[in-house]
């Protein structure tokens, strides 16, 4: 996340220097069409980084999850061959676009099989740093379902980057260096203590709810005697923190799993935090964490709720 956040330094650095040098003059057709065509190249670069800054929403909590949604469409890096635009809806600070794209089915080696036509839709805002994408769906969106996500990216914060650029330059590099050593020094202090996941006396949330804001991303494959991983997401769109966040799971004993329970502790408004579980298969098949089961305190009352299984396969 360190790293990310840098990235979205420079390319505020980058906007906002060209703004003022008067470079933009683009209609808002025209920007719109940008942004969307820009997102699905990430994609099919497999840049989900990049898709990601470009995004502003629940759909994606994390760019994996980008690469997950998409997987399930059968889109796969590359497997984008065409876009066309056909039908663009413009109406204040709002936008829907639809995109038929042209999708090449791809195999185990990324070489084509057959190709189809899929529709993707998307909404976008219109900010002070221009239009960002706030909902990608596969069904119709209408534009009365929209509601205005606020947006918050102050002008005179983007010009004080803008005038002290070398500076920022300079700091972003630091904090990311910080940062990388405070994450690791962060993961080797969770992996050392030895704490169990307390669910009682806490209202049971339904697995719907829970997965509007923790996504479990399992790695695409395992091979026996190698560490695999499963990341847990877990976003904070509330205006008040999740304290003392913390979920566990049960695995069998095919696997060798560093710690079943995994640790956020407070996750601050508007925050994205991930953790990690660790394993390492002994035999081939399907590996199943089973019953991840969430708790939290939100607002003085304490939650938990179980979220489906997730499968690994493993040659």
């Amino acid at each position: 996340m360190k790293h990310r956040s840098s990235n979205i330094i420079l390319i505020l650095v980058l906007a906002s220097a060209i703004f003022h040098s008067g470079c933009i003059g683009q209609s808002p057709e025209e920007s719109v069409e940008s942004i969307v065509v820009g997102f699905l190249n990430a994609v099919n670069n497999d840049d989900t980084g990049l898709a990601f800054d470009m995004y502003n929403g629940k759909d994606f909590l994390a760019p994996a999850s980008i690469t997950m949604i998409f997987k399930n469409k059968d889109i796969q890096a590359g497997g984008i061959k065409e876009t066309s635009i056909t039908s663009m809806e413009i109406s204040d600070s709002l936008a829907l676009v639809e995109v038929e794209c042209l999708i090449a089915s791809l195999d185990i080696s990324g070489k084509e099989k057959n190709s189809f036509s899929i529709p993707i839709y998307f909404r976008l805002q219109n900010s002070e740093v221009g239009w960002i994408i706030t909902r990608v769906s596969f069904l119709p969106l209408e534009m009365g379902e929209a509601t205005a996500l606020n947006i918050e990216v102050k002008r005179t914060v983007i010009d004080d980057i803008a005038d002290n650029s070398a500076i920022i330059f300079v700091a972003s590099a630091m904090m990311l260096g910080s940062g990388v050593y405070l994450n690791k020094k962060d993961k080797n202090k969770v992996k050392g203590q030895n704490r169990n996941v307390d669910t009682s006396n806490a209202t049971v949330l339904p697995k719907e709810t829970l997965a509007q804001y923790i996504r479990l991303v399992p790695a695409q494959q395992g091979i026996v005697g190698n560490k695999t991983t499963v990341d847990v997401w877990v976003k904070n769109f509330a205006q008040q923190p999740y304290v003392d966040l913390a979920i566990k799971a049960k695995f069998g004993n095919t696997v060798d799993v560093e710690s079943a329970n995994l640790f956020f502790d407070n996750i601050a408004p508007g925050e994205t935090a991930k953790r990690t579980w660790v394993m390492k298969p002994k035999i081939a098949g399907w590996v199943a964490v089973e019953e991840p089961t969430v708790v939290f305190e939100y607002m003085g009352n304490r939650y938990m709720g179980v979220l489906d299984p997730v499968w690994i396969q493993v040659q």
